[in-house]
């Protein structure tokens, strides 16, 4: 691959390694979401926010709203709203907390897990079919890769929440 030798937006710092990572992952992102466009556009309008939270209710099981919310980066009125749209499709659904009656637990319902197997299996041979040319040693060492640039941005981004901005000194 050939880098680029001007900055990608005039008067910024050219950190060749850090934008070129930058335009791969949008490109990845675009190229993902236009893949999910059209098989959640063929799966009846199941949103690509509703896999999402299907997919953590798969993955962590009955919870609640609120937990559901802070694994998503969400506000809870968000989940709260697509929950209630996904109880009423059939894809969750709810009871009261035993330790806590105020608060409701969220559960994957089996026509939610049924639509979510069916869309990640379409999503799955789609993406074979596009990296035929990778091998599994390759496909998962870009995997690893990937995990850990997200769980390092996450980080830093985590920190600097927890860190008082410094003043700008107006220069």
């Amino acid at each position: 691959m050939q880098l680029a030798q001007e900055p990608l937006v005039p008067r910024v710092e050219r950190d060749a390694p850090a934008q070129e990572l930058l335009e791969g992952v949008s490109s990845l992102i675009r190229a993902v979401r236009c893949v999910e466009h059209r098989h959640l556009a063929l799966d009846g309008g199941l949103r690509r926010a509703d896999a999402s939270v299907l997919k953590v209710l798969l993955r962590d099981g009955e919870q609640r709203g609120g937990e559901l919310a802070a694994k998503l980066g969400v506000d809870a009125s968000v989940v709260s709203r697509q929950l209630t749209a996904l109880e009423a499709d059939g894809l969750v659904s709810r009871r009261p907390d035993p330790a806590d009656a105020r608060v409701g637990l969220v559960s994957l319902a089996p026509r939610g897990q049924a639509q979510l197997e069916a869309l990640y299996s379409s999503y799955t041979r789609h993406l074979r079919a596009a990296l035929a040319d990778l091998d599994d040693d390759a496909l998962l060492a870009a995997a690893d890769t990937m995990q850990r640039i997200a769980h390092a941005i996450t980080e830093v981004t985590r920190s600097a929440r927890r860190t008082p901005p410094v003043p700008s000194t107006g220069d």
